[in-house]
């Protein structure tokens, strides 16, 4: 529940004592904390050439895979279109497909 709203710090605190007191499993406590490190990443810090693609949405660069998510979730275009939205997400969820694309 933290990591939907949000609140990435108490997530890790608690997946970190949940490993410690053994409630989690180390590969789970793992890929929860993958999760989050790629809702935290922000679009600025993809690749240079990826982000040198044709109407890359470069006003987003400062948000994150999250707050991007929640924009198209509320429907707010105010400060990119919904395409630009979703180009910015797919960029952020598979830089690594793409850039395979763009090689």
């Amino acid at each position: 529940m933290l990591i939907a709203n949000g609140q990435f710090a108490e997530a890790e605190a608690l997946i970190a004592e949940g490993v410690a007191s053994g409630l989690i499993s180390q590969p789970h406590a793992t890929r929860l904390l993958e999760r989050i490190a790629q809702l935290n990443m922000k679009l600025g810090e993809i690749s240079a050439r990826l982000q040198r693609a044709p109407d890359f949405p470069s006003q987003l660069k400062d948000y994150t895979l999250f707050q991007i998510k929640q924009m198209l979730e509320r429907g707010d275009y105010s400060l990119a279109t919904e395409a630009q939205l979703r180009m910015a997400k797919k960029l952020l969820e598979n830089p690594d497909r793409l850039m395979d694309k763009v090689r």
